[in-house]
């Protein structure tokens, strides 16, 4: 843990852990988050992420045939260590002291008023337990309530993809633990399926954390064509439809609450 992290204390009950999500091997990451966090007076903790390929078969966790219909892809190891990466922090935030975490990517780029947003961010945490803060996607907005620098807390009723940057609270932590395991889907769209944990997920719009490298560390996997064709649409269909139903009930429920108090 890096020096200067404030204590936990029952007079300051909310406190934020950021967690920093990086292979060994990649050190120039590391090197270029180490000088951004510092500029921006962060003081962090760095995970070491789980090296896919190293992962010995049958690998524990990962139910393959369920990916295959689920996902319509062939194993990617790479994949399987980005996955067990993100959990193994969900870990480190409940084996902690802090209320919430900021879990973020070794490409995440953020911007100079985080502190602020984050501040914003928790006097509005009775209405979610996970905000998504980056998204290669666009998405359709259900809002909460305005935020600072022009940006919205919202509600999205479409997938998101892209984890390089997250702000999530215990709650959600022991849900992704309980409920995400064994692996059956890619890390972003598993968490972005929050109605089947039982989890409430919000975002920020315009996302303000991007990721800085254009190459992935994860390889695009090979296509099982027979289910691709076949389970993975249907079962697509049917996420589109239970997000859309499940999000905009959510939304309906933080309204209402905001307007009674």
């Amino acid at each position: 843990m890096r020096a200067g992290e404030p204590a936990y204390s029952p007079t300051n009950p909310m406190r934020i852990s950021t967690l920093l999500i990086n292979l060994d091997r990649a050190t120039d990451r590391l090197q270029q988050m180490d000088e951004q966090l510092q500029r921006l007076g962060m003081s962090y903790r760095r995970l070491a992420a789980v090296e896919g390929a190293t992962l010995a078969e049958p690998i524990d966790d990962y139910d393959e045939t369920g990916y295959r219909i689920r996902i319509g892809k062939l194993t990617n190891k790479n994949e399987i260590g980005c996955y067990l990466s993100h959990l193994n922090a969900m870990r480190t935030l409940l084996d902690s002291d802090a209320s919430h975490a900021l879990i973020l990517e070794d490409d995440a780029l953020l911007p100079d008023d985080i502190h602020a947003l984050l501040e914003e961010l928790l006097e509005q945490c009775e209405h979610w337990d996970m905000v998504r803060l980056s998204s290669s996607r666009i998405g359709v907005y259900l809002p909460v309530c305005d935020l600072s620098a022009n940006r919205q807390l919202v509600i999205n009723a479409r997938v998101l993809k892209n984890t390089a940057g997250y702000l999530i609270n215990r709650k959600g932590a022991r849900l992704c633990l309980d409920c995400l395991l064994p692996m059956k889907r890619p890390y972003d769209v598993a968490i972005d399926r929050d109605w089947s944990i039982g989890m409430r997920t919000a975002c920020v719009i315009p996302f303000p954390i991007t990721s800085g490298e254009q190459i992935s560390q994860i390889p695009q996997a090979q296509r099982a064509r027979f289910w691709r064709s076949t389970t993975f649409h249907l079962l697509h269909l049917a996420d589109h439809i239970r997000r859309r139903i499940y999000r905009k009930g959510i939304h309906r429920r933080v309204i209402r609450k905001i307007r009674k108090s």
